[in-house]
């Protein structure tokens, strides 16, 4: 991570309430409002969500958290399920909440699979759940292939441009800039990964969790996300989600990292159901 990118990230995190429950690491924002709880994908930790973080306290209980084997928190196994995620989830938020509040979920790609399994588990307690790029459609996600990352110890100048094209590749849409920041965040959040959760991404978890929600269910893909497999694969979900009156939404030329491409649009999808 450059200098800048440091400064500019430790100087967010100082805003926020860090807690801690066992073998998990929780940033709250913000403390008045509907509570709003966002997880990450994949490979990633808490700031997969830093361009939305700002839009969205002010107007809720906000809270991140870094999924096990990523960021922060404690590892997991290597065979964990999303349910296994969701139970350690589950778990730190009675810790966290024990007045058994309700709250809106919203999961990212990996996160997602996540999110879906917790919803499943809270039942009348989740208010919502928003998903953002979701993993877990079988067939329909498209595995995208990357460049290995340099090995540790390897020069910003020579590590960054494999980053920067493995973000094109996988996160960002084609005409997307991508900044320092964005570099940044990945390759520290590579760095500090250890779960891979891409074989779970191919599964159909998430698919199979959504009809025992309990919950509205509204997901989200840009229509550039390279993990959705085009226009044809994004009409085959969007059939499939109206099927459960599961709602669908599109966003034109978004990519994979809808949060960090268009943070205005995802903040408005995700603040309009805490307005009501």
């Amino acid at each position: 991570m450059t200098a800048a990118a440091r400064r500019q990230v430790e100087a967010l995190l100082a805003s926020a309430v860090l807690h801690r429950t066992p073998g998990l690491a929780w940033q709250q924002w913000s403390d008045a409002g509907p509570r709003l709880l966002l997880l990450h994908g994949g490979f990633g930790s808490w700031n997969h969500w830093i361009a939305n973080i700002d839009g969205l306290r002010e107007r809720c209980e906000l809270w991140t958290l870094d999924l096990p084997g990523l960021g922060a928190s404690a590892g997991i196994a290597s065979s964990a399920t999303p349910d296994d995620f969701a139970a350690r989830l589950q778990a730190g938020l009675e810790a966290l909440w024990p007045d058994n509040t309700g709250l809106y979920i919203a999961g990212f790609s990996f996160g997602a699979m996540v999110g879906a399994r917790l919803a499943q588990r809270l039942g009348s307690r989740c208010r919502r759940f928003t998903a953002i790029g979701a993993a877990g459609w079988g067939e329909l996600h498209v595995q995208v292939p990357l460049t290995p990352p340099a090995p540790a110890g390897t020069d910003w100048e020579r590590a960054a441009p494999i980053h920067q094209a493995n973000l094109r590749a996988l996160m960002f849409s084609p005409r997307a800039a991508i900044d320092e920041l964005a570099i940044s965040l990945h390759a520290d959040n590579l760095a500090r990964a250890r779960f891979n959760s891409r074989g779970l991404s191919r599964t159909e978890d998430f698919r199979l969790a959504l009809p025992a929600i309990s919950a509205p269910v509204h997901c989200v893909w840009g229509s550039a996300d390279a993990t959705a497999g085009g226009e044809a694969a994004l009409a085959a979900r969007a059939s499939m989600l109206a099927e459960i009156d599961a709602g669908f939404e599109l966003l034109p030329g978004v990519g994979h990292w809808a949060m960090y491409e268009a943070p205005a649009a995802i903040n408005d999808i995700l603040l309009a159901p805490l307005a009501s």
